[in-house]
């Protein structure tokens, strides 16, 4: 591998509050309509298994902790050149200039599916216990294919064909 190969660039991928909450009001509002003919949950289910704009506070408090748990998770691989604000979740990573593109998308991806099923997760967790355990486990698949993503892109090997006689 040639020395520039090594070459780390910072990319940023950032997520907006408003951004976040409409990947929850969907999700929670694809569990309602899962769970809709569940004969135990209880009248007025609908209104309690959504998402919705009243649960802003606590969505606010989760997307901080969620920021926290990634930046722990990920420290060796961010550079320090960008802060998250109030409204936004920022993490940049640091990778190889020479990378397949679609790392990127997918690292990106994996990110914000790792934001919305870490609060899902809490969120669930008076609500539906299954569905929480189950958005733990989206939670820590995410964050594991985001690690890997990395080390993929930091690990790359040319491809070198091999000539058979």
């Amino acid at each position: 591998m040639k020395k520039e190969d090594n070459v780390l660039e910072t990319v940023v991928f950032t997520y907006s509050e408003d951004q976040v909450l409409r990947e929850l009001i969907a999700e929670s509002s694809y569990v309602a309509k899962c769970r809709a003919n569940d004969p135990g949950l209880f009248p007025g289910w609908s209104s309690t298994i959504i998402v919705s704009e009243d649960d802003r506070p606590f969505f606010t408090r989760r997307l901080a902790d969620v920021r926290d748990e990634i930046m722990r998770a990920l420290a060796p691989h961010l550079s320090g050149e960008f802060a998250s604000t109030e409204t936004e979740l920022v993490f940049a990573v640091l990778l190889p200039q020479h990378r397949p593109l679609a790392l990127d998308e997918s690292i990106c991806h994996q990110l914000e599916r790792t934001i919305v099923s870490y609060i899902l997760w809490q969120w669930f967790a008076t609500k539906l216990p299954d569905e929480s355990e189950r958005c733990w486990l989206q939670y820590q698949g995410a964050l594991s294919a985001v690690k890997s993503d990395i080390r993929l892109a930091r690990n790359r090997r040319p491809h070198r064909p091999m000539n058979y006689f």
